[in-house]
């Protein structure tokens, strides 16, 4: 081919309109297209040494587009060498040089793609290099200096994006539109115990398995990138100790979402120690209130009690002497109908009678101050005088032991006579539907005397057996709730203590603990 110019060859040839010899349309397609396109296009010979390696080419053809990008200008370039026009050519693109060379001796149909970056136009360049015959070649060139400016610019953006999530203390990660992580930050690491290298392009299941926790994780993860709104919830993350909690702040990107994990363990333990405390503080306001209420409730008690004490007590001894008068002078008469009738009706006004007195008593014993009196006490002789009290019913039997010999007691005997008339009344109580057996055994523990009273009665629900203790509170549907808080104040007067076991339907032992002697003395 000769080294003219394409449109030079065209207007010698007569390639525009003439009278003869119209011009064919593709012809002037193509023609249009070489002049209008906004690509640099140039066509050249190459030119070899002797030993057949390219060294330079000659521009057969070139367009305005390629003159402006390679800054030649207005400047003659057809028949010229490349290093003619470019003095550093030769410095710069012997690599270059090379390809093309070795692209033109391969003959017709074959091309070549690559960009570099010219230094001394200091322009990117994508060259697409076609050889339409042997020795020659065809060039389109397009100046690619901002695409590259911009990869750069995005390369070193991602880079301090990298280098920003790696200084985060909290675990930062990214994930695509398919749940595939694209990054993974070193706090990550080490929250997890997971290499950023054993995750990078792995679904979210293939890494954390499949379980509550990572199901609940990807809901919220599709949720975000479907609603494109942000959400933050408090979890434990998958793989990490399971003593740390976080703070999960998950945002939408482009093509997926990145999650931050605030560590917030800290934060939660001083929640649950501030709601503790709180629930601490409730708890000791409460027991305030109801201690202050019971002592309004005492004080009212204690001058109830006073005035039993003085306008009761009185009138109930008169009657019950004249009972037991009563009774003595029914022996005497003959045994009719009539002295049976009236026996048991003296018998049960007795009975009422003696209940009455020992509500009062126990009014009186709980209201006022305590002050045992002192003396040598026989445990066996006082509970020998406390059985001769009870009406035991035909369906319960009582059954006495004790370690022999037992010693005697420095204690108050009208004190011990209550508590175990109290709670021996109490087991017997608690058998009378049924029937059962009641247990009464005495023993010696160091300085202590045990007395344990078990009956094989109903037992002590479980929701009210902290408040069986408590004065007013009772499960009897005939009490007052003074009887086992009479036991409890009389017990501790003594320097003593009280406790109980129980199984519900199968019986409760109530265990009285008391000082053979009082502290003070020797």
């Amino acid at each position: 081919m000769a080294e003219t110019t394409l449109l030079t060859q065209k207007k010698q040839n007569n390639l525009e309109t003439t009278d003869e010899q119209p011009i064919p349309r593709s012809q002037i397609i193509y023609q249009d297209l070489f002049t209008q396109m906004n690509d640099g296009f140039a066509y050249f010979k190459m030119i070899f040494d002797k030993s057949g390696e390219a060294i330079d080419y000659v521009f057969c053809d070139v367009n305005k587009p390629y003159q402006r990008l390679t800054k030649l200008g207005d400047e003659p370039a057809i028949g010229k060498r490349a290093s003619e026009i470019y003095p550093w050519f030769k410095d710069t693109c012997t690599e270059w040089i090379k390809l093309c060379g070795k692209l033109a001796q391969t003959g017709k149909g074959k091309s070549l793609t690559l960009e570099g970056y010219c230094k001394p136009l200091d322009r990117w360049f994508s060259l697409n290099v076609y050889c339409p015959e042997k020795g020659y070649l065809a060039m389109i060139t397009k100046d690619i200096t901002a695409r590259r400016k911009t990869e750069q610019a995005l390369r070193v953006s991602e880079k301090q994006y990298k280098k920003l999530a790696n200084s985060i203390a909290d675990p930062f990660f990214a994930l695509d539109s398919y749940l595939k992580f694209n990054y993974w930050n070193k706090a990550t690491e080490k929250f997890t115990g997971i290499k950023c290298a054993d995750v990078l392009g792995k679904h979210f299941f293939n890494v954390f398995g499949k379980n509550r926790i990572s199901r609940r994780f990807v809901n919220i993860y599709r949720d975000v990138m479907r609603t494109k709104n942000p959400r933050t919830f408090s979890s434990k993350l998958p793989k990490a100790s399971v003593s740390t909690f976080f703070e999960i702040e998950v945002y939408p990107t482009g093509n997926g979402i990145s999650v931050l994990a605030k560590d917030i363990t800290e934060r939660k333990k001083t929640q649950i120690s501030m709601g503790e405390y709180t629930k601490r503080l409730e708890e000791l306001v409460r027991i305030h209130t109801e201690k202050l209420n019971n002592a309004e409730r005492l004080a009212a008690i204690g001058e109830t009690a006073g005035m039993i004490g003085h306008d009761i007590r009185n009138p109930l001894q008169s009657i019950i002497g004249e009972l037991f008068l009563a009774k003595d002078e029914l022996t005497d008469l003959p045994d009719l109908s009539v002295k049976k009738r009236l026996m048991e009706c003296i018998n049960a006004v007795e009975e009422q009678t003696l209940y009455i007195n020992k509500i009062v008593a126990d009014l009186q014993d709980f209201a006022k101050p305590l002050t045992p009196c002192i003396a040598d006490t026989s445990l066996e002789e006082t509970i020998r005088a406390v059985s001769l009290t009870l009406e035991v019913p035909k369906n319960v039997h009582i059954h006495y032991s004790s370690v022999k010999p037992f010693p005697m007691l420095k204690t108050d005997h009208l004190f011990i006579k209550r508590i175990l008339g109290n709670l021996i009344r109490n087991g017997i109580q608690a058998m009378e539907a049924k029937g059962g057996e009641l247990v009464v055994h005495t023993s010696l523990r160091g300085k202590f005397v045990i007395v344990t009273i078990s009956d094989t009665g109903t037992g002590i629900p479980a929701e009210v057996q902290d408040k069986i203790f408590k004065p007013l509170f009772t499960t009897k549907s005939k009490g007052q709730g003074f009887g086992l808080a009479v036991v409890k104040k009389l017990t501790e007067a003594l320097g003593g203590n009280i406790s109980f076991e129980t199984q519900v339907d199968k019986g409760t032992t109530f265990i009285v603990e008391i000082p053979t002697r009082p502290n003070n003395l020797v």
